[in-house]
């Protein structure tokens, strides 16, 4: 302990230090003596647990003793309520058995051998008591049943040629008959029990129920025996072999009436190899007398001394017991007077706990010593140190009062009362006296302290203006705070002279607003730009629906190859032109915050091939090898905006086949890392073997309107707006996008967005079940992908990566060609296909529908559905689709449609689509107009236009949701924003339309809003789904054709017939008339192979088609 300081008085630094010692030691020793009683306690616990541990291994060996005495008590129940019925209902039947045997029973002083017919039969010797002998029909009855136990007795149980494991013999309750199985002659019988005549055996054989509490025993049928007072169980001897025994005397009754009763001795063995079984240890067996019936394991040697001792416990209870060295549990057994007890010692508690009761008191040894380690480290370390620092206290104020008179700020400390000045350094009384305003520098500080109570918190800060008269005004920053100082409160007061400081920051805030008023105006500038392009786009929508729409009919009318050629090349430069618009007014709604998401359900699978397919013709072409891999952990469905999905991957998918020359790409589908519990993680991968990119490019990838150089732009095109778009649409759906690439190797796009699973009933469990398929494919990826696929479709597949490969003793059903083909010898494809009995081809550029040609069914490799359609039609034999009936039009009268549009070019075109499609059109040029036409018919669904004159779509919505209508309006727009779908919403609009309207989306959405059954039928004629031109057109030509038909026939001329029918049968699947179509075709394929059809057949072909044009020509307007 280092001495006091000289300064202050030794006294209280000597009652301190005593204090201090105190608090150490009290403490120390009160943690000692709680660890101590801790460490007890945890010792006692550990032993009682260990105690529990021993009596659950007696409940686990006792529970087993248990089932053995249950299912025997069982069994006697089973062969109690066999034999009652025996006994009661078959009677005539026992007496007619056993009366054969009476005359030989009663011949040889009444003793007989039993033995029934077979090799199985086990014979029983009956002995009867000559002094009362036995009535004769109950004598029958005896026998007979003795005979039937005869034939089931098991030789095992009642053999006692040798060592037996058990004894068994019966007797009638007043023990005037005896019968004992595998017994032959009464000697033997004799000899083994050690009796002198058969009157002492029957003595000694009945006395054993003299030892068992016999009680009146209750009618059956029964489940237990023993419950039913029928089984009596005991400790016995068998009386053969003198072997410990479980004796069962089972008593047979005939309602209450005993009228025979059967002894089986069992060995006590059969329980200790139960036990033994069960679990390991020492365990006793005594009876109600202490006699130890089974003793087994180390500890059994006490078994004698602890008889006594366990006799007086009640058997109902489990008892704990100790005995010297031993403990015991013990407690009895169902069904039976015995203990069952299990014995453990000293010794087994020590090796179950001796290692923790170790370890814990070294633990708390450990403690205690760390504990007074710490006390004596804390009286060096911390207490000597704090006496030390009391006589420093004093030198502590003399230092603060010199910090206080050299810091360079005016420092000061104030009376709470009035603020005078207590202590104060030069600072601060150069500036509390520089200013006029204030006389006397109490003056200033009382200033200071007023405004300090009028402010709230503990700590008070402000600035304060000192006005000087003549001279500029001097601002300072001050500082206020309480404290204690010799025993009062006081205010401790900073001063800092800041008036340059200010000045420099209103200069910096003059700065600052110039800076955001730039800001703002480069931000309108820009807000303008996007508005400008929107609007631009917008504009561009309009007209570019009529190129689109007029298109799209213009290529569903009849049109020579070389139209339709140009026809389809148009339509693409204006898919072209429509996705760069759209891009950018995608785009521009996204920087405005008006893009909003549209969550549903989708199929990966089904976006996956969509998308492939797409790019496959231009990848086919350029010889670029396309893939799609979908992981099979992926769910059937998904909840997201699929529309998002399918733009980025279109997008994604369209710069990799642009870029990429020769090689292959692939798109994988899988599920990426997810947090979120009810939600998953799409991932999404565009792997090419393109140009790639280097690490500068990739720096500035996702810029708007920005590609890798200059170059990639002059060699490909693009706007550089596709994968802009593409970030921010993943951000929007809440995910990612990721680019990785190596310049001339290629490059790898990962797409990430959260996902919703949705229960969605799976289709055919397995379509394909039953169905075995040799799947042949170059490809790996292809290998990989549909051998998975046909694998969920329940087929047996057999996957080669060559025709050579397949074993000679293979023999399949189908074989599919997947993939490129002329990958391997063209005689080894032909060699596979002899062993097959059909044969489907898919490859990139396959038919869309399956088509059966003479090598084979043929379809595309980009839809899992038409494969699917194909090797079921394949495997049924059935003839694939025509292509042209695929495209059959839809029926005709689908409803009644009011189609409100201002523009006449745009009404026109739209009600185009509409009779395309099959709809009844009624046309408004405005809302006003519409609502006129409302009393007059009854429609199905309103399209209507949103900006008109007169009255605008949303009025129109908000006319007819006033009168209670509740008929679906859909509003046509060529841009959609979030604030315009909520305002279409408010006015009652069920749904949206994007400008440019395809037929397929404009049919889709009509299905959706108006289903079928919903639909007003309209009356029809023959064609009335099709446009009014096209109808003419087939009635002018369709007369004509009949003339050359009709001629042709005639004239026999086989080729102008034969060109006419192929001719007349694409126009009538074309028109939708598959029925008359096919009957073309039919006749068609027979003037192909034969060369020649039945002159009847032509002729009610001929009617059928006159009457189809007639038919045709009474829809037209004019009758005609």
């Amino acid at each position: 302990m280092p001495p006091a300081s000289p300064d202050l008085p030794s006294a209280p630094l000597q009652a301190l230090h005593r204090s201090q010692r105190r608090l150490l030691l009290g403490g120390g020793g009160l943690i000692t003596l709680l660890v101590l009683l801790t460490t007890a306690v945890s010792i006692f616990a550990g032993v009682g647990e260990f105690h529990d541990r021993e009596r659950q291994k007696f409940f686990e060996a006792r529970g087993a003793i248990d089932y053995f005495l249950v299912q025997r008590d069982r069994a006697y129940a089973g062969s109690v309520n066999a034999n009652d019925v025996m006994w009661s209902g078959q009677r005539e039947e026992l007496r007619r058995l056993g009366r054969p045997m009476v005359a030989n029973y009663l011949s040889q002083d009444m003793r007989t051998v039993v033995r029934a017919e077979g090799p199985a039969s086990v014979p029983w010797l009956v002995l009867g008591d000559p002094e009362r002998p036995m009535p004769q029909p109950e004598l029958e009855a005896y026998l007979g049943m003795i005979y039937q136990y005869s034939l089931y007795t098991t030789a095992a149980i009642s053999s006692m040629q040798g060592s037996s494991p058990a004894m068994v013999y019966g007797y009638d309750p007043q023990a005037r008959l005896m019968a004992l199985p595998g017994v032959v002659y009464e000697a033997q019988l004799l000899r083994g029990l050690r009796a002198d005549s058969r009157a002492q055996a029957f003595a000694l054989l009945k006395g054993i129920e003299r030892q068992a509490p016999l009680q009146s025993p209750d009618p059956g049928p029964m489940e237990s025996a023993a419950r039913g007072h029928r089984l009596a169980s005991l400790f016995g001897r068998n009386p053969l072999d003198g072997r410990p025994s479980l004796v069962g005397i089972l008593t047979l009754a005939e309602g209450t009436t005993p009228y025979f009763r059967r002894v089986t001795f069992e060995p006590i063995s059969s329980i200790g190899s139960r036990l033994e079984a069960t679990a390991a240890g020492s365990y006793l067996l005594t009876g109600p007398t202490g006699e130890v019936v089974l003793a087994k394991g180390p500890l059994s040697r006490e078994a004698n001394a602890l008889g006594p001792l366990l006799a007086q416990q009640d058997t109902r209870n489990v008892t704990r017991l100790s005995f010297q060295h031993l403990f015991a549990v013990s407690g009895g057994l169902s069904g039976t007077d015995w203990r069952f007890t299990r014995l453990y010692d000293w010794s087994a508690l020590w090796r179950d706990q001796g290692m923790a009761i170790v370890a814990r008191l070294l633990t708390a040894l450990s403690i205690i010593a760390a504990l007074w380690l710490l006390l004596w480290r804390v009286e060096r370390k911390v207490m000597a140190p704090a006496l030390a620092e009391a006589s420093r206290v004093y030198e502590s104020e003399a230092l603060s009062q010199t910090i206080i008179g050299t810091a360079p700020v005016g420092l000061a400390l104030l009376s709470c009362d009035d603020g005078a000045p207590l202590l104060q350094n030069q600072v601060a009384r150069e500036l509390a006296t520089q200013p006029a305003g204030y006389s006397t520098t109490p003056a200033l500080y009382a200033a200071l302290v007023e405004q300090a109570h009028a402010l709230p918190g503990a700590r008070k800060e402000f600035n304060w203006t000192l006005h000087d008269a003549g001279a500029a005004p001097i601002q300072l920053q001050v500082a206020l705070a309480i404290a204690r100082y010799r025993d009062q409160t006081v205010w401790v007061c900073a001063l800092r002279d800041v008036t340059a400081q200010m000045e420099l920051q209103q200069t910096l805030e003059r700065a600052s607003r110039d800076s955001e008023d730039a800001r703002a105006a480069a931000e309108a500038a820009n807000r303008a730009k996007s508005a400008f392009v929107a609007t631009m786009s917008h504009e561009i929508r309009t007209p570019l629906n009529g190129i689109l729409g007029h298109l799209e009919l213009l290529a569903r009318s009849p049109l020579q190859p070389a139209q339709q050629e140009r026809v389809q090349r148009i339509r693409l430069s204006a898919d072209s032109l429509m996705a760069i618009i759209s891009d950018v007014l995608d785009f521009s709604k996204i920087e405005a915050g008006q893009l909003d998401i549209d969550p549903a359900h989708f199929n990966v699978r089904e976006l996956i091939e969509q998308a492939t397919l797409l790019y496959a013709p231009e990848a086919h072409k350029k010889g670029v090898k396309l893939f799609y891999m979908i992981d099979g952990e992926l769910e059937d469905a998904y909840q997201a905006d699929a529309h998002r999905i399918r733009q980025i991957i279109n997008n994604l998918l369209s710069n990799a086949v642009k870029f990429t020359e020769s090689g292959r790409i692939t798109l994988h589908a899988g599920l990426g890392n997810c947090l979120q519990p009810n939600q998953s993680v799409l991932r999404l991968r565009v792997v090419d073997s393109g140009i790639g990119m280097s690490d500068e490019q990739l720096a500035h990838l996702f810029r708007p309107f920005e590609q890798g150089d200059a170059s990639v732009s002059r060699r490909y095109g693009g706007s550089g707006l596709g994968l802009a778009l593409c970030r921010q649409l993943a951000h929007l759906l809440g995910g990612s996008i990721q680019a990785e690439s190596t310049l001339g190797v290629g490059t790898v796009f990962t797409l990430e967005v959260p996902v919703h699973p949705v229960d969605a009933p799976h289709g055919g469990d397995q379509p394909l079940s039953g169905t075995t398929v040799t799947l042949l494919s170059a490809a790996p990826e292809w290998r990989q992908e549909i051998g998975q696929v046909l694998q969920r479709w329940g087929a047996g597949l057999t996957v080669l990566d060559r025709p050579a490969a397949l074993p000679t003793d293979a023999a399949t059903t189908t074989l599919l060609i997947f993939g490129e083909r002329r990958a391997w010898p063209e005689e080894d494809e032909q060699a596979l296909c002899s062993l097959h009995a059909r044969l489907v081809r898919a490859y990139p550029s396959g038919p869309l529908a399956p088509e059966r040609r003479p090598d084979g069914v043929h379809v595309t490799s980009y839809s899992s559905r038409a494969l699917l359609r194909a090797l079921l039609q394949d495997a049924m034999g059935a003839e694939a689709p025509s292509p042209v009936a695929a495209q059959a039009r839809p029926p005709a009268g689908r409803g009644r449609v009011l189609l409100v549009e201002d523009n006449p070019v745009n009404r026109e075109l739209i009600q185009q689509q509409l009779e395309e499609l099959g709809w009844h059109v009624g046309t408004a040029e405005d809302g006003q107009a519409a609502l006129s036409l409302w009393p007059s018919a009854s429609w199905d669904v309103v399209l209507t236009d949103i900006n008109m004159p007169v009255m605008d779509g949303y009025e129109l919505a908000q006319a007819l949701r006033a009168r209670g209508d509740k008929v679906p309006i859909l509003a046509i727009t060529a841009t959609a924003l979030a604030s315009e779908r909520e305002r279409c919403r408010q006015a009652g609009i069920d749904g949206l339309l994007l400008k440019p309207l395809d037929l397929e989306r404009l049919s889709a959405a009509l299905s959706r809003y108006v289903p079928p059954s919903n639909r007003r039928a309209s009356p029809s004629a023959a064609g009335e789904g099709l446009p009014l031109k096209l109808r003419a057109l087939f009635v002018e030509s369709g007369a004509r054709d009949l003339d050359v038909l009709a001629a042709a026939l005639r004239e026999g001329q086989q080729a102008a017939l034969l060109d006419k029918v192929h001719s007349l049968k694409g126009v009538l699947l074309m028109m939708g008339e598959r029925p008359l179509g096919e009957r073309f075709g039919a006749v068609e394929h027979r003037l192909r192979e034969h060369d020649t059809v039945d002159e009847a057949e032509l002729q009610a072909l001929l009617a059928s088609l006159s009457a189809l044009i007639d038919s045709y020509r009474e829809g037209l307007p004019d009758g005609s």
